[in-house]
């Protein structure tokens, strides 16, 4: 009779699978439970009602035998979890008592899993076959009447910044370059050499032509502007010439131009900016070497030299990215090592060359970044945080570098400056004794599992989860003893309501504010890339993908938008790509 029944049962589940009217209400309802039980929706209102239709239309278009379902099961099953872990945290990162993998297994949560996947999926489902099948029809255009039209529009679009917040966005990372060039600080790499020059450079001349560091300033700004806009029409132009069709281009012009955080960095003097041009030309270059296949030379390939010492040169931590870079590069072209290997070797020479004999020369000090520790700190710190009973001679260590009390009362989730830079802080003692230090921070993770993962997903949280509000620039100049102040080319009310377009909580446009978001599209991007082009595809996202590897290691900050500002731009030319005529594998 069990077994009848059970029969019985089982037949009925197939009818309902296969009625694809009952299936498509079913999983509707689990996504609206989701999302009214995640307050995304009220379930008493007239709106989630009509939005619950809209819901069961849309899972209805869904074909669920497309070619790409498993793995697009798999991409919305981790971004769904990614959310649900990453919106737990995010709430409760200031809690001192909550287990969050204990809270994270509750039978509500698998709910909201399901929930959350069944709509991912659905959006993933609707949209990318139909990118991935598409066929460009693009022409061959004039190319250099396109970057100049380009560049000019990108230019027009920035310089009311310049003109509202003259002369530039200013911070206390700015004001330590300029306090360089002026030489009331020594010159040290800890704000990168290179960027160093190219703030000295227009500052030099605007102080000979004008005699005013306001309109010095205003002058790196105004270069930086140009930079920018010469970099962004390349990549149109880089795009024109593999046939991406003009929607596609004047989609890209428009983002470059007209999202507000683009215009803002253009006058925000800040070695990232210029990092993120020189990445996104590095990543046109892996580009091209994909291109060339096993046609690689010197000649045609100079430019993946240039690029790669921009790139080094502008950020201190990039050397890390680069190491990556290099490996994957030798196992891609493994047919071309008598070229790749000597391109290599002239960037690490370089770097070697300038970074040691030539620093040493010049007087330069070196960074001495203890970054590297940053997660560590946040480790222990949220362990002390939350209570943990430490044994005496665990206590006896912490204590030495910075007491327990003050390591518990100086931690904050999002940042590890507070203990980084506590007059506590005993830096010297953990450099006498790393090893000592660093296997007490092992065995402590050992012990205390639960919090250690809890404290590395916190601290690295907005790289990965895109519910994440952190700042992105200030619109200001800070307070200084060098004369340096915003200009009112336009009244105070207007500048104060200008700077509300670089807000989070601007619908759609906001979201580009978020590292995880964009880094979302990327992997996204990478998936429908890998489809029409195969996987040596992957190595044009080595370069952004390396920086954010970097920062999920040793970030500092959990939510640092600058730090990986090189992905933004990066992004149109990955989506430009897909849109590309020539996509066969």
């Amino acid at each position: 009779m069990d077994i009848k029944i059970r029969e019985k049962y089982m037949k009925n589940i197939k009818k309902i699978i296969k009625n694809k009217k009952i299936l498509t209400l079913i999983l509707s309802y689990i996504v609206f439970l989701s999302v009214c039980n995640q307050k995304i929706l009220v379930p008493y209102n007239m709106i989630s009602v009509i939005l619950f239709g809209v819901i069961y239309f849309f899972i209805y278009k869904i074909d669920l035998n497309n070619n790409y379902k498993k793995s697009l099961i798999i991409l919305s099953s981790i971004f769904s979890l990614i959310l649900l872990s990453g919106g737990f945290l995010f709430k409760n990162r200031y809690s001192p008592t909550i287990d969050f993998l204990n809270e994270l297994l509750r039978p509500m949560n698998i709910i909201y899993l399901i929930g959350n996947g069944i709509l991912i999926y659905s959006v993933l489902s609707l949209i990318i076959p139909w990118i991935i099948e598409y066929k460009s029809t693009g022409k061959e255009k004039n190319y250099p009447k396109i970057f100049l039209i380009s560049f000019i529009v990108i230019v027009i679009c920035y310089i009311p910044y310049l003109i509202i917040f003259f002369p530039g966005i200013i911070t206390a990372d700015s004001l330590t370059g300029l306090n360089m060039i002026l030489k009331i600080y020594p010159v040290s790499d800890s704000h990168t050499i290179l960027h160093l020059l190219f703030m000295y450079i227009p500052f030099k001349i605007g102080n000979l032509l004008f005699n005013n560091i306001n309109i010095s300033v205003g002058l790196i700004s105004l270069t930086q502007i140009v930079i920018m806009a010469l970099t962004f029409a390349y990549v149109i132009v880089f795009l024109e010439k593999r046939k991406v069709p003009n929607k596609i281009l004047f989609i890209i012009i428009l983002f470059y131009g007209l999202l507000p955080v683009n215009g803002f960095y253009s006058i925000t003097l800040w070695k990232d900016i210029i990092f993120s041009c020189s990445m996104v030309l590095l990543t046109i270059e892996c580009f091209k070497l994909i291109e060339k296949k096993n046609n690689i030379t010197f000649k045609n390939s100079y430019m993946f030299v240039i690029t790669s010492l921009l790139v080094v040169f502008t950020r201190n931590n990039a050397i890390y990215m680069y190491v990556i870079l290099s490996m994957i590069s030798l196992l891609i072209f493994k047919k071309n090592l008598k070229v790749i290997v000597p391109m290599i070797l002239i960037v690490f020479a370089c770097y070697v060359t300038i970074k040691g004999p030539i620093f040493n020369i010049l007087k330069i000090e070196k960074s001495s970044s203890a970054e590297y520790i940053a997660i560590p700190l946040q480790q222990i710190g949220r362990m002390a945080y939350k209570n943990v009973n430490f044994t005496s001679e665990e206590k006896k260590l912490i204590d030495k570098v910075i007491p327990l009390d003050e390591l518990k009362k100086s931690y904050n989730p999002e940042i590890v400056d507070q203990i980084k830079f506590n007059n506590k802080y005993n830096s010297k003692e953990f450099e006498k004794n790393k090893l000592k230090y660093l296997k007490l921070w092992f065995n402590l993770c050992i012990k205390h599992p639960n919090i250690a993962i809890e404290a590395y997903l916190t601290s690295t949280l907005g790289y990965w989860y895109p519910g994440v509000e952190y700042w992105v620039t200030t619109g200001k100049i800070d307070s200084n003893d060098l004369g340096i102040h915003t200009y009112s080319f336009v009244p105070n009310r207007i500048r104060e309501s200008f700077k509300h377009v670089i807000s989070n909580k601007i619908p759609l446009i906001g979201f580009f504010n978020s590292i995880a978001f964009c880094f979302w599209l990327i992997f996204i991007s990478m998936y429908i890339l890998i489809k029409k082009k195969g996987k040596r595809i992957i190595y044009i996202y080595t370069p952004v993908i390396g920086i954010w590897i970097t920062l999920l290691i040793a970030t500092p900050v959990y939510a640092e938008f600058r730090y990986t500002y090189s992905a933004l731009l990066c992004l149109p030319i990955y989506i430009g790509i897909i849109f590309s005529r020539n996509n066969k594998k």
